[in-house]
């Protein structure tokens, strides 16, 4: 009797296994050994002047996961403060924020290869042709111009304002103006215009308050989500522009009690994605970009997760949705469906942000 009760037992066990297994990758995988395919890099903040910053890699079609990559294959850690990624001509860029440098390493390896030091805070970086890249900084008014080849600085595109994320339409770059908290006396209220091929500063367009993402839609339009501020100072506000006369064709207003983030767009470039609600209680939402109105009710909602961030796969419209649970243990993404049904969910490090897919 003890026997048949010993092996109930463990064939319960197998069994609450197996159905864990099913939904959740926990398991790493030596991806670091072997060339990285397809799929989506996480990269993982860590926690404030911890330097405990790392890197995900998520296998998309052999649905496999391989956490702290950088390290394996190099046998050092990231630094503090992770912030973004960019792929350019088979190297992947790590841009550490507090740490004040970025990493270049092969894309497929994830060995080093070359390091730019003595930013002041970057951001973000988007090459741009010729071995040229820009890099936003959160405490510099202006841009880093720097040669990707040689991995060091060529020149500065002074702006007067803090500078965040980026995106290239044709021969201008559209900057966020995101943040003035190091530097209060410039604004956070503006998308900069730079023209690329005299690192000069052409133009602003004014929107409300902490632009934090943006995207370009299939018509060409450039959307820009604004939280309204951190403290709720201005209304939140996602703004239409027409890149080619830097003007505002619409824009769609919230409540001033919800803190929208995280612009998105799918592979179609047609459908938006974002997250909104309270601060730490936010939502999953979609729209049209031919939509009128906001949507009222959320795509995904969260639940007793902690959404942080979403990305879109270009390949087949994927969805990637963070939790950064209680920001100092493992986060988790969540796969899903275009139609919003969940797929999959893994285990990546503390604090996971920024995505960016390898295909």
């Amino acid at each position: 009797m003890k026997k048949i009760f010993v092996n109930i037992c463990i064939a319960l066990l197998i069994f609450s296994a197996l159905l864990t297994s099913c939904n959740k990758k926990t398991i790493d995988t030596p991806i670091y050994n072997n060339e990285i395919g397809k799929g989506v890099f996480v990269l993982n903040e860590g926690s404030f002047t911890y330097a405990n910053s790392s890197l995900t890699f998520y296998d998309n079609v052999a649905d496999t996961v391989g956490n702290n990559i950088f390290y394996k294959a190099n046998m050092a850690p990231i630094g503090d403060i992770a912030q973004s990624l960019c792929l350019h001509d088979n190297s992947l860029f790590i841009v550490v924020n507090n740490s004040g440098y970025v990493y270049k390493v092969d894309a497929k390896t994830v060995k080093y290869q070359a390091k730019l030091d003595n930013l002041n805070s970057p951001r973000f970086m988007i090459p741009v042709g010729d071995g040229k890249a820009y890099i936003s900084d959160l405490e510099r008014t202006g841009l880093w111009v720097v040669d990707i080849n040689e991995m060091k600085v060529t020149g500065f595109v002074e702006t007067g304002n803090t500078t965040d994320r980026m995106i290239r339409i044709g021969d201008k770059l559209f900057v966020c103006n995101w943040s003035n908290y190091y530097l209060p006396e410039t604004s956070n209220e503006t998308v900069q215009v730079i023209d690329i091929a005299s690192d000069s500063y052409i133009a602003d367009i004014k929107v409300s308050k902490e632009p934090n993402s943006m995207v370009l839609d299939s018509a060409g339009m450039l959307w820009v989500l604004c939280s309204g501020g951190y403290s709720g100072e201005k209304e939140p506000a996602l703004y239409r522009i027409d890149p080619a006369t830097c003007s505002v064709v619409d824009v769609f207003m919230f409540d001033t009690q919800y803190y929208p983030s995280s612009l998105a767009i799918d592979n179609t470039g047609n459908i938006l994605y974002f997250l909104n609600g309270g601060y730490n209680t936010l939502d999953l939402y979609s729209m049209s970009i031919n939509d009128k109105t906001l949507p009222d009710t959320p795509f995904i909602t969260a639940g007793s997760r902690n959404f942080y961030n979403v990305a879109v796969s270009p390949e087949n419209g994927d969805i990637y949705v963070i939790d950064v649970k209680n920001y100092t243990q493992n986060g988790e993404v969540f796969r899903y469906t275009s139609d919003g049904n969940l797929i999959t969910s893994f285990t990546a490090g503390i604090i996971p942000n920024y995505m960016l897919f390898n295909y």
